[in-house]
């Protein structure tokens, strides 16, 4: 068993030397001025003064060292903060030999309950930029620090070395002047070694932050360069519920600008904002999101160059700006974005969730994938029209909280878009989004086989929404876009339409109502379909026949067109011209949105001889009636209304 002996006296050794060590280190501790000989070292070396209110004595655990109770290093001076660094405690890991000489060498440094508050002040200089204090009558000068001695202790920072650095249980603040903003995380958990400042640095561990916790992983490529407020390389890695995020780049300590490439996706943008207190107020969406790209970090802006990004099933690129107006994300630059619907932000109808790993993958590759131009977009069902003139204006009032999200100066360019009923193929134009104003500049639009162009403008600041609307189309397929923007199908031919039109209300009932300006409507080689106007305008008595009157009559024309005079919602028009083969056929009308009625005189004329009846068509959308109007009593009643309705019309514009 002599075996056992031997481990029992080695065992008996090492708790021997143990304990000898100890009470060496205990005994030259209390020949030492410890508590002094820290401070100045601190002090020399950070140029802040160091204050130990405690204990200073012998630390078993964590570290076998020294220990110091209660320690504040000063901030600068005015700082905001009453001291840089406060700890509860601090365990100081030193090397025996060097004590023996009354010098205290560190190895190990374990910082407990410290609270460490970093600031810019109003100037943009940092607090944490620290520099030796400089004897007494002496020019700072770029030459190295002056010797350590017992004496007169300071620290070669290019030279200090720290096998483990730890903080536990920390508190950190942040706070800039410039912006009256800052931040606070709590239960820091951080590990490093320090081999030198101008060594690379790794700091890992975890935070608590808006009570979520954050793993953290930071690689600093020569940390002495943050201290003297240089470009300093560093890697950045964040783990969290809400963010993951890898940044390669540069900090420039003196104002805390970031600049990088960074890779940043989550599962909530809307759950990201509040965490980092700047919640989105209203709507629907705003989820798994995702961008990579080139980031730079100056004063609260975010800004982007070559980056990609994804936003619930939005897929784009660009270079843009994110900073903050007036409480609210604030969002500048210019984008594309690939095929998406915009009904589920116009209905409230929340989209598709879409899983974080595809949006990853749709902000690397933006444009990998394109749409045909036939393809299905639509993420949920489509937002009920404008103006529908199948079904009666709801009287729901309308939510326009989309609109006051964020703030927006934007350059954009769309590919394939769906808005309500409508697919846009393509649109560039500038947008502003202000507080619920809103208002674009459409420079070129392409839809239904044509294009468009114009302005128009939502104010949504107060309940009752005001709508600005100066559009020109042209080259339209005129049954697709007439299906689509008010479900009316009835016509075929390519149409020219120019829209001028201001409407304010709650509702859509409300809108309609409201509506004033002026429209013009052509339509060339086209086809009525419903009617047989050539038939009516033969015998007045065929009308009644229903062949002439059905869904599978149709009449071919050369060209119709219409001059609108608006006002209340009502539409009046003296210039109507519908052309067909045999006939040249001319008429005024009213066309009743908030009523839902039609009354319209026509008085065919043919350039080939032949009897021919004017008549009027009157009565609901659903339900015309066609009657001769050979006594002129509609051509009375339906020109005094478009009188009245083109005096309204030119009263409102001139207010």
């Amino acid at each position: 068993m002599s075996w056992k002996r031997w481990v029992l006296l080695i065992g008996g050794g090492l708790v021997a030397a143990a304990l000898i060590g100890a009470g060496a280190l205990a005994y030259l501790i209390l020949r030492l001025d410890v508590r002094a000989e820290v401070e100045r070292a601190v002090e020399n070396g950070t140029g802040r003064d160091l204050t130990i209110a405690g204990d200073v004595g012998v630390s078993f655990w964590p570290v076998l060292g020294l220990r110091a109770e209660q320690a504040t290093l000063a901030n600068v001076e005015g700082g905001r903060a009453p001291a840089f660094v406060t700890a509860e405690e601090i365990d100081i890991g030193v090397e025996l030999r060097p004590l023996l000489d009354r010098q205290v060498v560190v190895r190990r440094l374990v910082l407990q309950r410290p609270n460490i508050a970093f600031e810019v002040n109003a100037e943009g200089r940092p607090n944490w930029i620290l520099r030796p204090r400089q004897p007494e009558g002496q020019t700072p000068t770029p030459t190295p620090p002056p010797t350590t001695t017992p004496s007169e202790p300071n620290v070669d920072v290019g030279r200090t070395r720290l096998r483990e650095v730890r903080i536990v249980d920390g508190e950190a603040s942040f706070f800039d002047a410039r912006r009256g903003v800052g931040w606070v995380v709590g239960d820091v958990d951080l590990t490093t070694a320090l081999n030198g400042l101008d060594e690379p640095m790794n700091v890992a561990g975890s935070i608590r932050y808006a009570d979520r916790p954050v793993e953290l992983t930071i690689d600093m490529r020569r940390p002495s360069a943050m201290l003297r407020g240089e470009r300093m390389p560093l890697s950045i890695d964040v783990q969290s519920e809400l963010l993951n995020m890898h940044f390669e780049g540069q900090t420039l300590a003196v104002s805390g600008e970031l600049a990088g490439l960074v890779r940043a996706s989550g599962p909530s943008l809307r759950q990201l904002a509040a965490w980092g207190g700047s919640p989105i107020q209203g709507g629907v969406g705003l989820e798994a999101f995702a961008v990579a790209g080139r980031l730079e970090i100056s004063g609260g802006r975010y800004a982007f160059s070559n980056a990609g990004f994804a936003l619930d099933l939005i897929r784009g690129r660009g270079d843009f700006v994110l900073s903050s107006l007036r409480n609210k994300p604030y969002l500048s630059g210019r984008l594309e974005l690939f095929d998406f619907d915009l009904n589920p932000y116009l209905s409230g109808q929340a989209p598709p969730a879409a899983p974080v790993a595809q949006a990853e993958i749709a902000a690397a590759m933006p444009d990998a994938v394109q749409s045909a131009p036939d393809a299905q977009i639509a993420a949920v069902e489509a937002a009920p029209r404008a103006l529908d003139v199948q079904a009666e204006a709801s009287e729901t009032p309308i939510d326009w909280a989309g609109l006051r999200i964020f703030n927006a100066d934007l350059e954009l360019v769309t590919h394939a878009v769906l808005f309500q009923h409508m697919r846009l193929d393509s649109t560039r134009l500038n947008l502003v989004l202000n507080d619920g104003y809103l208002a674009a500049t459409l420079h070129n639009m392409t839809l239904y086989g044509g294009s468009g162009r114009g302005r128009f403008e939502i104010d949504a600041r107060q309940p009752s929404a005001r709508i600005v609307q100066d559009l020109a189309f042209t080259g339209l397929d005129a049954q697709r876009f007439l299906s689509d923007a008010i479900n009316f199908a009835g016509i075929e031919g390519r149409a020219e339409l120019s829209l001028n039109l201001v409407a304010q209300g709650l509702t859509q009932s409300e809108l309609i109502a409201s509506v004033d300006g002026r429209t013009h409507l052509e339509v060339v080689s086209g086809v009525l379909h419903g009617v047989d106007l050539g038939g009516v305008a033969t015998t007045i008595r065929n009308a009644l026949r229903g062949e002439l009157i059905a869904p599978e009559a149709r009449t071919p024309f050369q060209g119709f067109s219409g001059t609108f005079s608006i006002a209340d919602g009502v539409l009046a028009s003296d210039n109507l011209s519908f052309n067909t083969e045999d006939l040249r056929i001319p008429g005024i009308g009213v066309i009743d949105l908030p009523q839902r009625r039609l009354d319209v005189r026509l008085a065919p004329r043919s350039p080939r001889g032949g009897i021919v009846f004017p008549f009027s068509v009157r009565g609901p959308f659903n339900q015309f009636a066609y009657n001769s109007d050979i006594n002129d009593r509609a051509q009375r009643e339906i020109l005094a209304r478009v009188r009245a309705t083109q005096a309204a019309s030119r009263a409102a514009a001139a207010n």
